[in-house]
């Protein structure tokens, strides 16, 4: 299993796969070869089951969210509705499917604490939706807080392979990406937490659902689509730059809210977070269209651009 380590969570990913574990029909089916021998699909590391899990995950999740659309969530009509909505996008569907693309090789040993998080965000997703269709209050906050389970595993997970490859002196500026964008899930689980509970923070219902919104998508994803496409260009000075723009504009737009008071009239602290964020942001879109015209896979380079 040595030739298919190496990379940032786990391995280089799954390209290597086709070269070291192809199925083969001289023999049994579920027989494969690796390293010039042969083992049963049984001796075979979690990842790829692991891999499948998240997949059936996000579909499943993508079902119930287009569901809810057509159900009437327990906040006022209008853009705080709009805005649940989008919430719940993010567990239901985008964290499993980024989850997935964050794995390492396809026979790499699937890390515990992953494999509890990806168990954990079942009721994690059911606890999420559930809070979203009740009134504003303790029952909602309570179905909320399943979501600080997976998002909690998946902090700790994130943060241990950022320590494991900063002593190996590996940690580059996309692994950093990664795990600061899934460090930062967590607070947008506790951000869902503290809007369903009505729980006052001196921003109202709506500004609370919003700042859900802001760490799940501007803090968690947007880093973790840094440090996917990090991978695929490898360390350069332009790219930590820009994570470095990125990672810096996103907590300073959140400081200068909370110095602030409130998201309208911020301080200097908030309108140079929204600048740097935004700049940094449309300079990887940039990047990522860009390089995607290079992904073998034409599907999947449309699919990244977009």
């Amino acid at each position: 299993m040595a030739e298919g380590d190496g990379g940032g969570y786990g391995s280089p990913g799954r390209r290597f796969l086709s070269a070291q574990g192809t199925p083969t029909s001289a023999r049994r089916p579920g027989v494969y070869v690796l390293s010039a021998r042969t083992i049963e699909r049984s001796d075979l590391p979690a990842m790829p089951e692991l891999s499948r899990r998240l997949s059936r995950i996000a579909l499943g999740g993508m079902i119930a969210w287009l569901a809810l659309l057509f159900v009437r969530l327990g906040v006022a009509p209008g853009p705080a509705e709009e805005a649940l909505h989008l919430v719940l996008l993010a567990p239901l569907v985008l964290v499993p499917m980024f989850l997935d693309a964050s794995l390492g090789a396809a026979f790499g040993p699937a890390p515990r604490g992953l494999t509890a998080a990806s168990w954990a965000l079942i009721p994690g997703i059911a606890g999420a939706a559930a809070s979203a269709v009740v009134p504003t209050g303790p029952l909602a906050g309570a179905l909320a807080a399943a979501w600080l389970i997976p998002t909690t595993f998946i902090a700790l997970w994130a943060l241990g392979e950022a320590v494991r490859l900063g002593r190996s002196r590996s940690l580059g500026a996309a692994e950093v990406a990664l795990a600061v964008g899934w460090g930062t899930l967590l607070g947008g689980a506790v951000w869902l937490v503290l809007a369903r509970a009505g729980i006052d923070t001196g921003y109202g219902e709506l500004v609370g659902v919003l700042t859900a919104a802001h760490f799940h998508y501007a803090g968690a994803f947007v880093a973790i689509w840094a440090g996917l496409w990090g991978r695929m260009v490898g360390p350069s000075r332009g790219f930590t730059a820009l994570v470095s723009a990125l990672v810096a504009g996103f907590w300073g737009v959140a400081l200068g809210i909370a110095w602030g008071g409130g998201p309208v009239g911020g301080s200097a602290v908030e309108t140079t977070g929204v600048i740097l964020l935004a700049l940094a942001a449309i300079a990887l879109g940039v990047v990522g269209v860009v390089w995607a015209g290079r992904v073998e896979d034409r599907k999947t380079g449309l699919m990244l651009a977009v």
